[in-house]
């Protein structure tokens, strides 16, 4: 009696990378002569350990590293690397490490960029600077105007007067000690 069914294994047509057991048939014109199914191999593949797999090409199997469901990060960007079959951290300067914020590597490990963090932090508060004055100015306008016609009341050349101060204060904090690491109390008070 002949087996009807025999184990074989097969492999990815493009990479070689090892897919599984199938089975091959019996050929049913040769006794004794089996119809592996394509991209298929009777040899046996090798064990393979954690992040490896094992590649059939020109024959034979052999093992290369598999980082690729692993997420990486470039040592020299902090940025998501993607590692294709057969390549290591080592090979794409990269970690398993996620960086911190403004990341520099230091070749163990995540570090904060003073300077970065410096340049990020000055950048936000200048910004916050930039638009307080701008909604300042909008809202001086209108008091402007009314005041070079000479058709400002009371009321109005007071609050113009108070938006110009808030100005000023808001124009003075770069030259502050404590610029560009202010907390909200640190902000001059908007008028009503």
């Amino acid at each position: 009696m002949t087996d009807t069914n025999k184990t074989v294994h097969a492999y990815h047509p493009q990479t070689g990378e090892y897919l599984g057991p199938t089975m091959a048939d019996p050929s049913p014109l040769q006794p004794g002569v089996w119809l592996l199914p394509a991209y298929s191999t009777e040899q046996q593949p090798p064990v393979t350990a954690e992040r490896q797999a094992a590649i059939f090409s020109n024959g034979s199997w052999s093992i290369l590293p598999d980082w690729r469901a692993v997420k990486l990060w470039s040592t020299d960007t902090a940025q998501p690397v993607q590692a294709r079959l057969g390549d290591t951290p080592d090979s794409l300067r990269a970690t398993l490490l996620e960086p911190c914020e403004f990341p520099a590597w230091d070749g163990k490990g995540w570090a904060i960029n003073k300077s970065a963090q410096a340049a990020a932090l000055a950048q936000k508060t200048n910004a916050e600077l930039k638009q307080r004055l701008a909604d300042a100015y909008a809202a001086r306008r209108p008091l402007e105007d009314a005041e070079s016609l000479g058709i400002a009341s009371a009321a109005e050349l007071d609050k113009l007067a108070a938006w110009k101060r808030y100005c000023v204060e808001l124009s003075r904090l770069p030259d502050l000690a404590m610029w560009p690491r202010l907390v909200e109390t640190d902000w001059p008070k908007q008028p009503a």
